[in-house]
């Protein structure tokens, strides 16, 4: 009977053990997901002294253009 009990208590740690283990993945699988489909660094504001590839007044005067 002790054997049993033994067995049991030992069986209860491992199961702790791999619940524990089940959270910090789930804990990390969140965290890499919002790092790979979260906002983007690369999309934020341009750096200082940095001129943007399209300029927004040349897209202003090519939507006057347009025909309404």
């Amino acid at each position: 009977m002790e054997e049993l009990l033994a067995i049991i208590e030992q069986q209860a740690a491992v199961n702790q053990q791999l619940t524990n283990e089940l959270a910090l993945l789930r804990e990390q699988v969140a965290y890499l997901t919002q790092k790979l489909y979260g906002k983007s660094s690369e999309k934020s504001t341009h750096p200082s002294g940095q001129l943007s590839l399209f300029e927004e007044e040349t897209v202003s005067e090519e939507a006057d253009d347009l025909p309404s």
